[in-house]
């Protein structure tokens, strides 16, 4: 039942139609956000990133979607949802899946999580 509600998450917010807007960018990887997935409730926010990587790592993937609750006040985040694509910018088929996971960590400063965090904290 949890794959095919990620599957189905995964159509109805899907690549084509987000609207990536860079935000941080490194030695390894690109990431971006879709502003139209930011989701408010109270402290804590949920939006949809994207990491794009510079080069295919041994797994073959290229980037990474990932869907994120951050909480604002505690400056802490877990996964909701976490995709691995063959291809970049979410295209090619999907290599890795993985559903909710009930970890919350910490945000250290200066990372491109800290980045993500003022941005959707702001809004």
């Amino acid at each position: 039942m949890k794959k095919l509600f990620l599957v189905c998450l995964m159509m109805l917010t899907g690549s084509a139609w987000a609207e990536w807007v860079m935000y941080e960018k490194t030695e390894s990887s690109t990431s971006y956000y879709d502003p139209a997935t930011i989701r408010k409730d109270g402290n804590m926010r949920r939006v949809w990133q994207l990491n794009d990587l510079r080069e295919r790592n041994t797994s073959g993937v290229m980037s990474r979607r990932i869907r994120q609750e951050l909480d604002c006040k505690q400056e802490s985040y877990r996964i909701l949802a976490f995709l691995s694509h063959s291809e970049p910018m979410a295209g090619g088929t999907i290599l890795e899946s993985a559903d909710e996971q009930k970890i919350w960590r910490a945000i250290p400063p200066n990372t491109v999580a800290e980045a993500l965090l003022k941005i959707v904290c702001a809004k």
